[in-house]
């Protein structure tokens, strides 16, 4: 039945909307389309489009400025002239591996330029699937990651450099990681650290590192004229180089190719610096892919103010050791001297006691106020010879016991001979038998032994047994001693460690003035305190105190007196033979002092007595010296 008229009006009007709604399609649909297109145009990342065929069906602008084909180049065809040969089938196979409801994947792989540059780069592929979940069409978007990955590399680089400099001590093998890791980082066939030698004026290699172990060891023992080498001109100009292409200039540099053994296609080299000059060349050689750039430059760059430190480093170690060995030597030297003039004293000095005794009963018979005094002065030097004797005896660690052992095996062998000699001669018995002790008191070394003393006890007897020699002095001397526990020492060191800081506060101490003595525990240990108010010490001599046979007076006011008077005049040995001690008997020993306001730091100028300071105008005395001993405990099981 043929339709009406008014149902014809109607399908009409239907067909005129959807005629209009499909163009309302269309345009939204164009639109979405230049939308699309543009977003592409504009995205900074390379893109391409792939159709179920594997045909390029598009480029973006980015892809076209990352590699360089143009998509009127690569519209319709396979497009793989930007994958490497051996990464071909990387993709499909992927794409093969990937699930069945995953249509996305991202991974790192690498991509070729239209010039033949290889980029690292990042792919996020979107894959179209078929009704069947097969793989369609696709759309690859790529992140150039050159860059960062080479700023990675370079970092971590530097980090393993920072972090093995102190597991190499020695500089060829220090370097030879260096230059290894140069090599790795820019992909070169060599990497070598070239020295300077300036008295030759000639190049030598250090610790090279190479492809070829053998052409390595060739490389390490061949040297070159400055003018041989491209990195003559770089000391000269102090500025890097990077050549790209040497086939220009192969014949110039022929002779450095035959010694090393290989052809240098390109090159890059650095200068290396110290503070005052160029002492060599960074360099590395026949870049594997693509040229050296500024980057390589700036790793270099970076790289070699690390080596130039550490060749400039092991060149002060070793003119260091060097002197640590000459000064050793001389030392030694210096010890087996003194150690023989110290043992060389004993037999004169002995002999000199022994005539002193002698002309002292001869002379005893005449009036002593004629000779007592001269006698008096000489006993009083013999036995200052005797206390520096001891001294540098108890300074010197390596002691020699030759004289001991060879008196003595003199006097036995020869026993019986001087018996019936001495008997024959003056007829006394038992004369031997005394000579023998004399040798072993004049030069035999006791063995010193460890005990358990307590410390107040032990000063407190060394006060005591002083007391007589400074009776004469106006010293008020206060003690405070205080000890529970005992400390583990050789009596013999305490001992004079003991005396010798009383005898110096006292003879730095004028009459009137006062000292105190204090013995007291700290933590795990004693305390032994010498605190004197008198003169105190320079800033010099707080300084030098501890370093042996330093007066702390003026040279012009020296003088030597008797002990314990005020500026006796010590052998300035005491404080480096208790520091020495300090370290051999495991105590620690410190000084701490104030110069007296009223005396000059250049000059001398107590008149000896407080009473006498305080008729001079100006501020009161305030001068004090704290000389401090710490004993620790000893250590228990």
């Amino acid at each position: 039945m043929a339709p009406t008229y008014e149902e014809l009006i109607l399908r009409i009007k239907e067909l005129e909307k959807l005629s209009q709604r499909t163009k309302e399609a269309f345009q939204i649909t164009r639109t979405a389309r230049r939308n699309y297109k543009r977003f592409l145009q504009f995205l900074p990342y390379p893109v391409m489009v792939r159709d179920p065929a594997g045909l390029v069906t598009y480029l973006n602008p980015a892809f076209t400025d990352t590699f360089g084909w143009t998509l009127k180049e690569l519209k319709g065809k396979k497009g793989d002239q930007y994958v490497p040969k051996s990464l071909s089938d990387e993709l499909k196979n992927r794409i093969k591996l990937l699930p069945i409801k995953k249509d996305t994947l991202q991974f790192y792989t690498k991509r070729l330029t239209k010039d033949g540059k290889v980029l690292d780069v990042l792919l996020r592929v979107g894959i179209e699937r078929s009704k069947s979940s097969n793989p369609g069409g696709m759309i690859i978007v790529i992140r150039d990651v050159t860059m960062e990955k080479r700023f990675n590399r370079n970092r971590e680089t530097m980090t393993r450099i920072s972090q093995m400099l102190p597991q190499y001590p020695d500089l060829r093998k220090l370097l030879f990681f260096i230059n290894t890791e140069i090599k790795n980082l820019l992909e070169t066939e060599s990497a070598n650290t070239i020295l300077l030698d300036e008295a030759q004026k000639e190049f030598y290699f250090l610790s090279a590192a190479h492809d070829d172990p053998a052409t390595r060891e060739r490389i390490d023992s061949t040297r070159f004229s400055v003018d041989e080498l491209l990195s003559g001109q770089v000391v000269k100009t102090g500025k890097p180089l990077i050549i790209n292409d040497l086939s220009e200039k192969q014949g110039q540099y022929e002779s450095r190719d035959r010694k090393i053994g290989y052809k240098v296609k390109n090159v890059l080299l650095v200068p290396l610096r110290t503070k005052d000059r160029i002492i060599g060349i960074l360099a590395a050689d026949n870049k594997k892919t693509g040229d050296f750039d500024d980057t390589d430059l700036e790793t270099m760059n970076t790289i070699s103010s690390t080596v130039a430190l550490s060749i400039e480093n092991a060149r002060v170690t070793r003119e260091l050791r060097k002197a640590y060995e000459e000064v050793k030597g001389l030392n030694s030297a210096k010890d087996k001297m003194i150690s023989h003039l110290s043992h060389e004293l004993k037999t004169p000095v002995a002999i000199l006691l022994s005539s002193f005794k002698i002309l002292s009963k001869k002379m005893s018979e005449l009036p002593e106020e004629t000779w007592k005094p001269t006698m008096d002065r000489i006993r009083r030097n013999l036995d200052r010879i005797i206390g520096i004797e001891n001294e540098v005896y108890d300074i010197v660690e390596d002691k020699e016991v030759l004289h001991h052992q060879l008196f003595s095996l003199i006097l036995e062998q020869c026993r019986d001979e001087f018996e019936s000699l001495i008997a024959e001669e003056i007829g006394e018995q038992g004369v031997v038998a005394k000579i023998g002790q004399k040798i072993d008191e004049i030069f035999n070394t006791p063995d010193l032994v460890f005990e358990n003393i307590f410390l107040s006890q032990f000063v407190e007897k060394r006060i005591e047994a002083i007391k007589p020699q400074i009776i004469r002095r106006d010293i008020h001397l206060i003690t405070r001693m205080k000890s529970a526990s005992p400390i583990r020492i050789p009596s013999e060191p305490l001992r004079k460690t003991v005396d010798g800081l009383i005898r110096n506060a006292i003879e730095n101490t004028p009459d009137g003035g006062k000292i105190e003595v204090l013995v007291h525990q700290k933590g795990k240990g004693m305390q032994f305190i010498v605190k004197d108010h008198g003169i105190g010490l320079t800033e010099e001599a707080r300084k030098r105190i501890f370093e042996g046979f330093f007066s702390t007076r003026d040279i012009m006011n020296y003088s030597s007196k008797r002990p314990y008077d005020f500026h006796a005049g010590g052998k300035g040995a005491d404080l480096l033979r208790m520091k020495i001690f300090s370290e051999r008997f495991n105590f620690k020993i410190s000084m701490t002092s104030t110069r007296c306001q009223r005396i000059p730091d250049n000059e001398d100028a107590c008149p000896g007595s407080i009473e006498d300071c305080r008729k001079r105008p100006g501020p009161g005395c305030n001068g004090t010296t704290v000389v401090t001993c710490f004993f620790p405990f000893p250590e228990t099981a």
